[in-house]
């Protein structure tokens, strides 16, 4: 680890993908999964439905799973309704298992079906390059390897791709750990491990067991990219309330994606039930559904609008472009700073 803990670990960046479309970080990213959604009557997932009730405000960044574009949960790419600047291609081991991520209100049934890296290849084979896409190394919650390893078989998968970005997406080491505490140990030690990949990432889930560890998994992480002179922006999975991205962010992280904007309601600078925004936001004789679709647009804007703050806080280095929480997210960051200190 770095001798010195970073004074300010929250930056902005560009990420320039192989067609020259530019994306700026910090990125809040929507995402969409057919996992933790009630499936309607004909099988297809409720998450097609908010595919396409909010497919005109998706013009930045949103994030698709591989594995529900081969089990046509959702369209191909090519019969998307939106085309955004950037789609992060996430290769499926969410989806592939039985947990759920810290955001899960209620756990819907879900029978995971066959994923090899085989399928993951018929999809991203069949990725028109006229979509800006970033494409995340294969993950299976049944298989876990050496962090060398991993990085190994994503070079090697992501080789048949150069005309897309590519995002190691790192794993515990065995099937046994819950945490990334040794995967994170491993590369924080020899950082150049991710010197071939243009995003590295990390599940909220698997930071650590409360906020302030996970957050320190972030930017210990940050912290040995920067001493070894990369600026390789990190994403964390699972990760877009409006307290917790922020959270990250101050710990170093650029790029977060979540499903809670399709779950709850951002008010405030929360997640709330979505019944008490209607009532206080929308109106109380406004039907459910429209409530529901009113809600995933209000979100979307709420997370434009953060994004705009967290990169006034990564200029200025001033917590109090937050226009919500700044007093905890700094003494968020100050805890942070203690706990970086005690570890060296």
């Amino acid at each position: 680890m770095p001798s010195e803990p970073a004074k300010f670990l929250a930056r902005s960046t560009k990420l320039k993908h192989p067609s020259g479309v530019e994306v700026v970080t910090p990125l809040l990213v929507p995402s969409f999964s057919s996992k933790g959604f009630q499936q309607s009557e004909n099988g297809v997932s409720a998450v097609q439905k908010a595919l396409a009730l909010t497919s005109e405000w998706l013009t930045d960044a949103m994030l698709l799973s591989a594995y529900d574009i081969a089990y046509e949960e959702i369209p191909a790419p090519e019969d998307l309704l939106c085309t955004p600047d950037l789609i992060i291609l996430d290769s499926g081991g969410y989806e592939a298992g039985f947990d759920q991520d810290l955001s899960t209100a209620v756990v819907h049934p879900h029978e995971p079906k066959e994923w090899t890296q085989g399928h993951v290849r018929t999809v991203f084979d069949r990725w028109p390059d006229r979509f800006a896409a970033m494409f995340v190394s294969y993950d299976h919650p049944g298989y876990r390897a050496p962090v060398a390893t991993q990085v190994e078989e994503a070079r090697k998968l992501f080789g048949s791709y150069p005309n897309q970005l590519h995002m190691l997406l790192l794993k515990p080491e065995t099937t046994n750990q819950n945490y990334l505490r040794s995967a994170l140990a491993a590369v924080c030690k020899e950082p150049s491990l991710l010197s071939d990949f243009d995003c590295v990432g990390v599940t909220e889930k698997e930071l650590g067991s409360s906020l302030l560890a996970r957050m320190r998994g972030v930017a210990e992480l940050r912290m040995a990219l920067d001493a070894s002179g990369s600026a390789t922006p990190i994403q964390v999975f699972g990760a877009l309330d409006p307290i917790s991205a922020c959270l990250y962010f101050v710990a170093g992280a650029e790029i977060f994606d979540g499903l809670t904007w399709l779950r709850y309601a951002y008010h405030r600078g929360l997640c709330v039930y979505r019944a008490n925004y209607g009532a206080t936001s929308i109106g109380l004789s406004t039907r459910d559904s429209l409530v529901q679709g009113k809600t995933m647009t209000d979100n979307l804007n709420q997370l434009q609008k953060l994004e705009s703050k967290m990169r006034k806080v990564a200029f200025t280095q001033e917590f109090r472009h937050f226009e919500h929480h700044s007093a905890l997210i700094e003494q968020a960051f100050g805890d942070l700073l203690v706990k970086l200190g005690e570890a060296n």
